[in-house]
């Protein structure tokens, strides 16, 4: 059952009197009329009604755009439309899909009564709206940027007994943390166990090679000594269940980002990583998964905890990382926490003593909100993947797609914020180009296909010329730049139905993929080559050959071998895929406590950080399930530390 959004937007009868009379369109007929179009997640269908005038007087709509995003739009420009009798008001940013699909749907609704669409063009009367009004806030905590670490903040301090008050750039809360499928890796042997996950001779080659390094940075020594002491006390108990640790963790975190992350941040991250989560299901009411765990695509190893949303939502889909938001959000307004929206940070204020007190920020209606807060600012802006100046910039010229999966807000903003009041930057050069971008639509976008759901172990990667040329499970960063190499930048990947029939949840999903064009399917290998324009007998000889390494535990690229990560089962489904930017792992330098720290190393008073705006936890690579429990864990922390101060 499609989720349902009535607007009565025009009860009053004021408004009704105001938009008839003032409205005149070209001949038509009176009454409810349809229309619909493609959105974000599926069709955006709407009934349209009509005076004897033309003039819109009611607009329901039936959607499944995503919730705090997509919906917001829809209400959004809906309210607009009718109050305007205009077509032509601005798609909502961050939420173009939907915003166009609704004008669409109206716009066809307005042709099936027989009116002409160029007469909506803001032809109702002009509602008078009261002058704008600065406003001036007092309170403990401001948070700028209301996305996952910002709203973890806020619900910590909150908790904490701090009065909070979270301002944000955009119309709608959640940034970019909304918009994933909301993977959250923690090591959890107790789940490995239960699950079934096995061990295998390459994955403990895997481990005993990599605490076997030579190195001379006492501080990765005594991380590869307490990975072994974890991995020794797991074989004297003679299990076959997978091994895992905090501590493992944390290790394939710095190797997996290159050697270059700060090691007592990514232990902070690692070892905090189970209490979070704990948090999130104990306290703010986040559902996860508790009979399956997986590996994400970059991941590295089988660590991913799902969130489940028939128990969030009633129904499946993409965007996991909806569920924080608005359960952080939730808890933390229950708590006293006041919210912001189109408040665009401009500067943040300090003291004569070099204190952070507070910011201002600037409205869309002219207005300005200033917040003076007595014991902290804590900035949690997000990265700068949607700014394609700042990528080639920081980037050296090395990246130029104009394509990335993050938000429109994702633009780099705090970085000058921070720099400003002498904050010191790290990694900015670093960053991540995820290899499974969407590049129907040029969306950039990396949830849309069918397997998102499923471990990386269960994907096959083949070029345009049918053939394997990678492993899928290397770093994102190996695979994106393989992918690079191949023609037009682009390759397909491929599942079976071994690990989806039997889930009627996502038949729904699949088939709404399928009609976009963001999937195709085959009932034979042979079908699903001719849909994806290579030579069918190449494609069999690469399943076969894939399959063979995966049951004799030898893969010719190195994948990791599994019995269960054969593609044998029909029907065969394949997404196009190119690589995207997804990630900016530089920032704001801070410490283990979330606190600034300037160019010297020392901490600016009042002024926290978490997030994708802080830098130093991921090296060069962010492993693929490694940014909620970044986010939440350290926007908890920044949380409790500010209250604290």
């Amino acid at each position: 059952m499609k989720a349902q959004k009535v607007l009565s937007l025009i009860m009053a009868a004021a408004l009704t009197l105001s938009v008839s009379g003032g409205f005149s369109a070209t001949a038509g007929e009176a009454g409810s009329f349809e229309g619909s179009a493609e959105g974000k997640n599926g069709t955006v269908s709407v009934e349209v009604s009509f005076d004897e005038n033309g003039a819109i007087t009611d607009i329901v709509s039936t959607h499944e755009e995503t919730a705090g995003l997509g919906d917001v739009a829809i209400d959004t420009l809906t309210e607009e439309i009718v109050s305007g009798q205009d077509l032509g008001v601005d798609a909502i940013a961050g939420a173009t899909v939907s915003s166009e699909a609704l004008l669409s749907a109206v716009t066809a609704a307005v042709e099936a009564a027989g009116f002409n669409p160029e007469d909506y063009q803001g032809s109702g009367e002009d509602q008078e709206t009261a002058p704008a009004e600065d406003l001036v806030i007092d309170t403990d905590i401001v948070v700028i940027g209301g996305g996952g670490a910002g709203m973890a903040a806020a619900a910590s301090a909150a908790e904490a007994g701090a009065k909070v008050v979270v301002l944000d750039k955009m119309p709608t809360l959640g940034g970019n943390t909304r918009l994933g499928e909301g993977t959250y890796n923690m090591a959890d042997p107790d789940m490995l166990e239960s699950t079934g996950a096995k061990t295998t001779p390459d994955l403990e080659k895997e481990i005993e090679e990599s605490i076997a390094v030579e190195t001379d940075n006492e501080e990765y020594q005594a991380l590869m000594d307490a990975v072994k002491a974890d991995y020794e006390a797991w074989k004297e108990e003679g299990t076959d269940t997978l091994f895992d640790s905090a501590n493992w963790h944390a290790l394939q975190t710095y190797t997996g980002g290159g050697e270059i992350g700060d090691l007592a941040l990514i232990d902070t991250y690692a070892q905090e990583a189970r209490p979070t989560y704990d948090w999130l299901v104990d306290e703010i009411g986040v559902p996860f998964k508790t009979d399956y765990i997986f590996m994400a695509i970059g991941g590295k190893w089988q660590r991913g905890h799902q969130i489940d949303l028939i128990a969030a939502n009633g129904k499946e889909g993409d965007n996991g990382g909806s569920v924080y938001i608005s359960r952080l959000q939730e808890h933390a307004e229950s708590l006293g926490a006041e919210f912001y929206t189109d408040a665009n940070v401009q500067e943040i204020l300090t003291n004569e003593d070099g204190r952070v007190v507070g910011c201002t920020a600037s409205r869309s209606d002219g207005s300005t909100i200033t917040v003076n807060a007595s014991k902290a600012v804590i900035l949690t802006t997000g990265g700068f993947a949607a700014n394609p100046d700042l990528v080639y910039e920081y980037s050296n010229g090395a990246i130029t797609t104009q394509l990335t999966s993050c938000a429109v807000s994702s633009t780099g903003d705090g970085i000058a914020l921070a720099q400003n009041v002498g904050a010191a930057m790290v990694d900015l050069d670093q960053i991540q180009v995820h290899p499974l971008g969407d590049p129907i639509d040029d969306c950039g976008c990396v949830a849309e296909f069918v397997g998102n759901w499923l471990g990386a172990q269960y994907y096959m990667f083949v070029n345009k010329e049918g053939e394997r040329f990678v492993k899928e499970d290397g770093t994102r960063y190996e695979m994106s730049m393989a992918e690079l190499e191949q023609t037009d930048g682009q390759m397909w990947l491929i599942v079976d139905s071994s690990q989806i029939e039997g889930d009627d949840t996502r038949t729904e999903q699949i088939e709404s993929l399928i009609a976009s064009g963001h999937t195709v399917k085959g009932d034979t290998v042979e079908e699903l080559a001719e849909k994806i324009g290579v030579d069918a007998e190449v494609l069999q000889a690469t399943i076969d050959k894939y399959n063979e390494g995966m049951e004799s535990g030898s893969d010719e690229f190195g994948k990791a071998t599994s019995a269960e990560s054969v593609i044998k089962v029909a029907p065969y489904y394949a997404s196009l895929r190119t690589p995207t930017v997804h990630h900016t792992m530089g920032g704001v330098k801070i410490n283990s406590e979330a606190q600034v720290l300037d160019e010297d190393g020392n901490v600016i008073p009042g002024f926290y950080a978490a997030g994708e705006v802080a830098g130093g936890i991921h090296g060069n690579n962010r492993l693929g399930g490694n940014a909620y429990p970044d986010i939440m864990s350290f926007g908890r922390i920044a949380g409790e530390n500010a209250a604290a101060e």
